[in-house]
């Protein structure tokens, strides 16, 4: 299993094959994607009609990250030959506080008063959720749901990521995670800023020219 831009995941730990997990710092947000046709009339009648299910496009936008954050960027894109290879994305813009997250079995049934954006049905709208406290994380399938109470995620079949469960109930935000593609040519818009050199800043890896610029996903299934 491969999320952006961790690379691919790993079991207990909050690393991926490519590094950690790191928020756009510039910003994020997603929109659904409607594919109707409309068509006027002459007697001012319209016409419409759905030529395919919704999806969802979300953008990072990125300001001035060091070059080693960018590198990781990049080296995800080639993991995935850019367009090509379908992975995950944490939706950023719409992250929920949970009121609790507590044990339910081995899993987490995690309180909150919009399930909206989660599914239990195969390949609609978010299959999987990530629980994240701004340093470790854990991901899982949402097993069930009850309307606007609460989700159970399945936290314990593949055990990634290491965020422990009283540190969710304490500090977490839940995020909806979409199986995605990036929009082809992911990385063309991004830009250099000023150069670091690496003996200014404490981490040698961080050395070299600041990159700015958005990366833009679309979702695989209809939302």
């Amino acid at each position: 299993m491969n999320i952006f831009p961790l690379g691919t995941v790993k079991s207990s730990i909050s690393t991926g094959s490519l590094g950690n997990l790191f928020e756009p710092n510039a910003g994020a947000k997603s929109y659904k994607m409607y594919n109707n046709l409309i068509t006027a009339f002459q007697n001012q009648t319209i016409l419409t009609r759905k030529k395919s299910d919704p999806i969802l496009m979300i953008e990072y936008e990125y300001s001035d990250i060091f070059s080693r954050e960018y590198r990781q960027i990049e080296n995800f894109v080639s993991l995935m030959e850019d367009g090509l290879t379908s992975f995950y994305v944490v939706d950023w813009h719409k992250g929920i506080t949970p009121t609790s997250v507590d044990p339910y079995g081995t899993d987490w049934k995690v309180s909150l008063d919009n399930t909206a954006l989660f599914s239990t049905i195969n390949n609609q709208k978010a299959n999987k959720a990530l629980l994240w406290d701004g340093t470790n994380w854990k991901e899982g399938n949402v097993i069930s749901i009850t309307d606007n109470s609460f989700i159970i995620v399945d936290i314990d079949t593949n055990n990634y990521g290491a965020l422990t469960r009283a540190k969710a109930n304490s500090d977490a935000i839940v995020y909806p995670l979409y199986q995605c593609f990036f929009v082809p040519n992911a990385l063309e818009n991004f830009t250099k800023g000023d150069f670091v050199p690496r003996l200014d800043i404490t981490t040698t890896t961080d050395g070299g020219y600041m990159m700015s610029g958005t990366i833009t996903f679309v979702s695989k299934y209809k939302v």
